[in-house]
């Protein structure tokens, strides 16, 4: 399939579903002698149940523990030998392994993921062992500021949805995990059916489909059960929270709510992500680090996810900054973008940033599986096709429409870190 969005190519995507379900995605770019792959499961923290939470990240890091046919260190072994890279990552709402190798050589990564989609195995040694890797990971990220704050106000921000956790999982549920419990985890969401498989670089669609029915065509078929998480209850006013840890300044994280990658308003969010952070003539930073100096950072954070979710805004503040006025300023000034629309100026700019990261995110053939996969496991194939224009279409009454939508009336959550 070919895209065109407001005279920008989207270069062509060759889509294939093999008959086990699994969906391929194969991206020709021969600018370099280079291939990625990307394969993303889609399990996160979103189908993750309390007392279970973390299990799908903790899986992430023992699905380079061995296999029937790689033991132990193998996988890192054959991918320095072959002169590339690997890593993996989990969000909410898939998991998702990558390589990366020279052109002539890229073929192994294709034979690691199909062994360690059904033949992976759980060694009780190795499992404790990256037990405590992850429980230290927790406690690094707790240990620091902004992490411990970040927890803290997700899990007052969302009351049922599985969003609340922290991807990482809790400590206590971490400990408690057993093998079983994890191998279980394993055979219900590794399936072809719930996977996507993007390469993208110097390769040819005819031989990659043909690689990848011959080593995945042995993988079982199936799928997860359908997953509905519990829907939030209507919430209004501001929940406030403070969190006591070691700081040499005050910071603030508020939470608001923002639309999943289905919501026609992801796109009206995406824009007023940029207006309000997005360099120094953004709104944000002109009110607090120049104009009142009350911050030395701002910065605001949109995800694209399954669910709705959050629009976060950070502000490390100045050591002697008036915690209440700051919230005062900063709600005066959202709630302004729920009834006055952006400058034409403010537009332009926002939609020109968004069009530049865009295109910025075509260069790598990382950064095109990444678009592709993550995409397709979300559930939004094409998104990218008419990005540009629908970012272009874009008004500032529907920008002022979308923030007025999911921010009035609305649960705003409202983290503090104070110093001491």
């Amino acid at each position: 399939m070919k895209g065109q969005a407001a005279g920008f190519p989207v270069p062509p995507v060759h889509r294939h579903r093999l008959d086990n379900g699994l969906t391929l995605l194969v991206r020709p770019d021969h600018t370099s002698p280079v291939v990625t792959t990307m394969i993303c499961y889609r399990v996160g923290s979103r189908v993750e149940a309390p007392g279970r939470t973390g299990v799908s990240h903790f899986l992430e890091h023992m699905m380079f523990k061995g296999t029937g046919r790689f033991g132990p260190g193998e996988i890192d072994r054959i991918t320095a030998l072959h002169g590339g890279s690997n890593n993996a990552f989990t969000t909410q709402d898939y998991t998702a392994y990558f390589f990366s190798f020279a052109s002539d050589r890229w073929v192994c990564a294709l034979e690691i993921e199909a062994d360690r989609m059904s033949n992976s195995r759980f060694d009780p040694r190795q499992f404790e062992l990256e037990r405590q890797v992850i429980l230290e990971e927790s406690r690094m990220e707790q240990d620091h500021p902004w992490g411990a704050l970040r927890r803290s106000v997700e899990l007052k921000a969302f009351e049922r949805h599985p969003y609340r956790f922290p991807v990482i999982g809790l400590s206590r549920d971490i400990q408690a995990l057993t093998v079983e419990q994890m191998a279980e985890h394993y055979r219900r969401y590794y399936v072809p059916g719930n996977a996507v498989l993007a390469v993208a670089g110097d390769t040819d669609p005819d031989f990659t489909l043909r690689t990848v029915e011959r080593l995945f065509r042995q993988t079982a078929t199936g799928l997860p059960p359908p997953l509905r998480p519990p829907r939030e209850a209507p919430d209004s006013g501001r929940v406030r929270i403070n969190v006591r840890r070691r700081s040499r300044v005050p910071r603030m994280l508020v939470a608001l709510p923002a639309p999943s990658i289905h919501q026609r308003d992801h796109d009206a969010f995406q824009i007023l992500d940029r207006a309000l952070s997005e360099g120094r003539l953004s709104r944000l930073y002109r009110k607090f680090v120049e104009e009142t100096q009350l911050a030395s950072l701002v910065h605001t954070e949109l995800g694209d996810t399954f669910d709705p979710y959050l629009l976060l805004i950070r502000l490390e503040l100045r050591e002697d900054a008036d915690l209440q006025r700051t919230e005062e300023l900063l709600v005066r000034e959202l709630l302004q973008l729920c009834t006055e629309p952006l400058t034409r100026e403010e537009l332009i700019r926002a939609k020109n940033q968004c069009i530049n990261q865009f295109l910025f995110e075509l260069e790598t053939t990382f950064d095109q599986c990444l678009q592709l996969a993550s995409m397709e496991a979300l559930q939004r194939p094409g998104y990218w096709n008419d990005y540009v224009a629908r970012i272009s279409r874009l008004t500032a009454e529907e920008v002022m429409a979308a923030a007025a939508e999911h921010w009035s009336g609305r649960r705003w959550t409202v983290g503090i870190v104070e110093t001491g």
